[in-house]
């Protein structure tokens, strides 16, 4: 009857994994890579975009600037248009067009325009003059042939014809070179731009001529030649400011051509990386491209992780356990778990969550890690009922250790839950990941594995070996021996332990963190060496600085902002500037900057998006108050909002929870609050290795550490815990009662630390930094928590606290039931 029950069950288990495995697998691909959708209406940049979109008419768009190395221009422009189907709504801008917008600009900052609305028409009838004009030569090349001829042949003969006369007139107007002159007094006398493009070398070419009436298309360039040439700009005071801030030389060196591509701010990441790989030769930079290329290569790293935490689980298991059968219990249990958290984050993004790629890639060894923890501690019951000959080895195991895992399980999620109520929204997003995985990792570990030893006959659970796995070995004797030193000396291994406390808190707060690309990205990837090169190139990032209030009443505060700004090599557009040009009491300028009682100023900064030096110069504008807007500052923002969340609200609230849950349970004050200050050690001490070895971590990355480890560490803890209860009922003295604790758990908790910390150091074999120092961090702070915390640290507290340990109340009974 048993095994028909059990065996129903596992149909229902294997129904539900059938179920939610399509679902599991889609999951990794719909990770969010960017953290704009994490911001709240409160945080300051999401504000100043508002003020932007609302009175400045600036709206959400993003750029990406793309790299072509090509010998010319022509293919270099090419292969954009070849590849710009792959994109959504994208516009491509070429150097010419985006100088011709910055000129369009300045007038109009600084009303030099006549009329702009007539300049615009004016712009738009010379587009369709030059599109007739190209048509009527192509239909009468002979015409085209002659001008030719007379632009470029007579300057070599000496002018010893006079079939025109007017060209030679023309030709001496102009100064430079033979070739310039040419060029410009065969337009002057034909009207014909087309001519610009040709010259001594290969004018009688007229094969080459045809073709290149045929496919031309570049007409933003030539109406910028016109532009310069004829000037008929409608400016008044030409030579009073400099409109040439920015040149060509920006967008072009060597073989290395620059085109800026506009898209929405929602481009889907997949489709940038596939226009990425479509281009051939070329570099795509931009806060997107460094989204798309970290979802790219975490894609791959993911698979890779998720092999090695297997493998790596795997070795540890045969080492430690050394029988197949449960080996295949506890992996088939962690999988079942991966499974089920994948499952259901996928319907919950059918209800509108968004799962963080954070969120994701901690979801595998944390299930790993608490599956098998759980598991082990329930097969290693189990093993020891059998050793005991008891008639009911596993409703014995389940019920003994069933305390311990429901315990330990409901305490972590407790810990995650306290992400779910932080004020900031992405810790909101990863805490319900968190509890999700901790969930999930819960269920099969007790009732799947209870299932399947049901329906697996004891003496198979030796295979190969010939007895069933002991629960004690060599690892207890030195537990013993460790555990009973500490007791001994327990005065000075816990003044030991309060000083180390605060030498790494000290080191803590004095840590550096960063928010580098080259943290998400691995070093070879395409936007990586792209910054590189456009640092060469147009090296300029946006920000936008809004002051409230009147022009006249800040106006000190924006010169002096103004000036300091152009000082250190940034161009400025606002109400006293036009780019690296202080102009003051320009009417035009605060019209145009000042609206609904807001002034801005448009920050060219003179550094890459999201670089070191970007986000130190937009840091101090938000430092000095000022409300900032653009990319820099809102990576700054959700930053500082989720590390100053967490560590002044989030993970205070998780250590109270946890205490006042665990007081509830055990009538300790003192438990709780000792729990709490070893885990604290364990994850400082996690951290400051992190930062030795990576000198400047991620800024997630001690957070990370933090976080897991208030919550996974509280297992072990546990573990002791629930049998120091137990032994407390044979010995009087609670020294001996705690030793005893450890060498009788010492096998459970070094087999469940060192599993546990596989599956994190698995992290290591990404290319993504950040992911090495979360594997770092999480993998040495388990490892020190197992072999120091566990057996040292905690009998050398307990035995001092000795009858306060329980204080105020006695140990509760229903533990025991």
């Amino acid at each position: 009857m048993k095994n028909t029950t059990a065996l129903l069950l596992l149909m229902i288990w294997l129904l539900l994994i059938a179920i939610l495995l399509p679902f599991a697998i889609r999951t990794p691909k719909l990770f969010t890579y960017s953290d704009t959708p994490f911001l709240s209406n409160n945080i300051q940049s999401v504000r100043a975009n508002n003020i932007l979109n609302h009175y400045f008419n600036i709206s959400n768009t993003d750029y990406l600037y793309v790299i072509i190395n090509s010998s010319s221009y022509d293919k270099a422009l090419q292969e954009i248009y070849s590849n710009i189907y792959l994109l959504n709504n994208a516009t491509v801008i070429t150097p010419d067009e985006y100088l011709s917008l910055l000129k369009a600009q300045y007038l109009n900052y600084l009303g030099l325009a006549n009329n702009v609305s007539n300049f615009s028409r004016f712009l738009d009838i010379l587009y369709l003059n030059i599109s007739k004009l190209k048509l009527y030569l192509i239909s009468h090349f002979q015409y085209f042939e002659y001008q030719l001829n007379i632009t470029f042949g007579l300057p070599l003969h000496n002018f010893s014809s006079n079939s025109c006369p007017v060209y030679k007139v023309n030709f001496e107007k102009f100064n430079g070179s033979i070739l310039e002159k040419a060029r410009y007094a065969g337009y002057l006398t034909f009207k014909d731009p087309f001519l610009f493009y040709f010259g001594f070398n290969n004018y009688t070419n007229y094969t080459l001529a045809f073709n290149f009436l045929l496919h031309f298309s570049n007409y933003s360039a030539i109406v910028y030649k016109l532009l310069n040439v004829t000037n008929t700009t409608p400016i008044h005071d030409n030579e009073k400011y400099n409109l040439s801030i920015i040149s060509n030389s920006s967008f072009h060196k060597g073989n290395l051509w620059l085109f800026i591509v506009k898209v929405p701010s929602n481009e889907s990441l997949v489709s940038i990386n596939r226009f990425t790989e479509g281009l051939k030769d070329s570099y795509i930079v931009g806060h997107l491209a460094y989204y798309a290329q970290s979802a790219y290569y975490t894609q791959k790293d993911i698979e890779i992780i998720d092999i090695t935490t297997i493998i790596l689980v795997l070795i540890l298991l045969v080492l430690l356990v050394r029988s197949i059968i449960p080996i295949l219990v506890l992996i088939g249990s962690a999988s079942v778990g991966l499974i089920l958290t994948y499952g259901i984050m996928y319907i919950e993004t059918l209800l509108g969550y968004k799962i963080y790629y954070i969120s994701g890639l901690v979801a595998p060894p944390i299930i790993f890690g608490l599956s098998i923890d759980y598991g082990i501690l329930f097969i290693y019951r189990y093993f020891e009922e059998l050793a005991n000959n008891n008639p009911t080895p596993l409703q014995l195991a389940f019920r003994n250790s069933i305390k311990g895992i429901l315990l330990s399980g409901v305490s972590i999620i407790i810990g995650f839950s306290s992400f779910i109520i932080s004020p900031s929204t992405l810790l909101q997003n990863i805490g319900i990941a968190l509890v999700t995985s901790s969930l999930s990792a819960l269920f099969p570990s007790v009732f799947l594995v209870y299932i399947m030893l049901l329906l697996i006959s004891p003496k198979y659970l030796s295979f190969p070996r010939r007895k069933i796995p002991s629960i004690t070995d060599i690892r207890q004797k030195y537990l013993y021996n460790f555990s009973n030193f500490a007791v001994r000396h327990n005065k000075l291994i816990v003044s030991l332990m309060l000083i180390s406390i605060v030498a790494l808190s000290f080191l803590f707060i004095t840590t550096h963190t960063n928010v580098n690309i080259d943290e998400i990205l691995p070093p070879y990837a395409n936007s990586v060496i792209g910054t590189k090169i456009l640092s060469q190139l147009y090296n300029y990032s946006i920000d936008y600085v809004i002051l409230h209030g009147s022009s006249s009443s800040n106006y000190t505060l924006l010169y002096d902002l103004t000036k300091e700004l152009i000082a250190q090599g940034n161009l400025v557009y606002g109400p006293l500037s036009v780019g690296n040009q202080l102009i003051l009491n320009n009417t035009n300028l605060y019209r145009h900057f000042h609206e609904g009682n807001y002034t801005l100023l448009i920050v060219y900064l003179r550094y890459p998006v999201f670089s070191q030096g970007a986000i130190n110069l937009t840091s101090s504008l938000i430092n000095k108050g000022f409300l900032v807007g653009g990319d820099n500052a809102q990576r700054i923002d959700i930053v500082t909002n989720t590390v100053n969340t967490y560590f002044k609200y989030t993970l205070p609230l998780t250590i109270v929870l946890i205490i006042a849950y665990l007081f509830i349970l055990l009538g300790s004050v003192f438990l709780p609050l000792r729990l709490s200050l070893t885990i604290g050690l364990s994850s400082l001490l996690g951290s400051s290795v992190v930062s030795f070895v990576f000198s400047s971590p991620y800024w997630l990355s001690p957070l990370v550490i933090f976080a897991l480890l208030f919550s996974l560490g509280i297992d072990y803890d546990m573990f002791i815990i629930i049998r120091l209860l137990d032994e407390v009922k044979n010995h009087e003295d609670i020294s001996i009662a705690i030793v005893k604790s450890v060498e009788n758990t010492g096998l459970v908790v070094t087999t469940c630390g060192l599993i546990l910390a596989g599956a994190f150091f698995s992290l290591m074999v990404a290319d993504l930094r950040f992911l090495q120092e979360i594997g770092l961090g999480i993998g040495v702070s388990i490892l020190f928590d197992t072999f120091i915390v566990r057996p040292v640290l905690v009998p050398a507290i307990i035995s001092i606290l000795k009858k306060y340990n329980f204080w105020p109340f006695k140990i509760r009974k229903f533990l025991y039931i």
